[in-house]
């Protein structure tokens, strides 16, 4: 057992804080910006589906104590939720979707740390569970604040951990790493810390290998030059006037 006293979650978060910052933004710029936009929606599910499917396809196939012990509570189980949601904005034939070339460098690197490292699998687990906890449950609220959440009475269910004590799942989460860093060697310890940044990394890549934000990014400069334009007709015909 290493002998720092530091908490490895807190470890974790300190070397990760710079990168995690960078992802933070650039899911803001490329989400926040187009709530109102479903195809942006259902393309950021898209792409998250799958590694989230990849990660719970893997519990099964792994059985590994330890892993297991990250998904804290059933309700994280969220694979049937992004099929729901994906069923809603994509139709039937969202499975034959093609995934972009971001999405399947992310899948193969997944598939070979199963296959050498799979301890390492872990890492995805708990960064990307605990983002669905946290920024996903940002981003939900301000698809409600923006009338995004619902569409024709419809309410997302990935981001949905409604009757769960959401606070309570993150901690659970944390303790559960922090245990299991505990029988970790301190090679274990600084692999798990470098494939978190690699986690954001690759999350970067896949957002923004997403479609359609630009187009958004657009329609929105139109409105608010069409704004302008109007602003700046009305002003010169006071002055006109006058």
């Amino acid at each position: 057992m290493p002998g720092n006293s530091e908490l490895f979650t807190t470890e974790v978060r300190k070397a990760t804080r710079k990168i995690h910052s960078v992802s933070d933004a650039l899911v803001n710029a490329k989400f926040a910006i187009s709530l109102r936009d479903e195809t942006v929606w259902a393309g950021g599910l898209f792409v998250f589906y799958h590694i989230f499917s990849y990660l719970e396809d893997a519990k099964e196939r792994l059985n590994m104590l330890d892993y297991n012990g990250l998904f804290v509570h059933k309700i994280m189980h969220r694979k049937t939720a992004f099929e729901d949601d994906l069923q809603h904005y994509l139709g039937d034939d969202w499975r034959a979707l093609p995934k972009s070339v971001a999405l399947e460098s992310y899948l193969e690197h997944l598939q070979a740390l199963e296959k050498d490292n799979p301890m390492m699998l872990m890492v995805y687990v708990y960064h990307l569970y605990l983002g669905l906890l946290s920024g996903g449950q940002i981003l939900a609220k301000k698809r409600k604040m923006f009338g995004g959440e619902r569409h024709n009475g419809y309410i997302d269910k990935v981001t949905d951990f409604s009757n769960v004590d959401i606070s309570k799942l993150k901690s659970d989460m944390r303790s559960a790493l922090n245990r299991i860093a505990e029988k970790m060697s301190d090679e274990e310890r600084q692999m798990f810390i470098d494939e978190s940044n690699q986690v954001f990394l690759m999350n970067n890549l896949i957002v923004n290998s997403v479609s359609g934000q630009n187009q958004v990014l657009w329609n929105i400069l139109y409105k608010i030059s069409a704004f302008a334009v109007v602003i700046f007709g009305v002003a010169l015909a006071y002055k006109i006037q006058k």
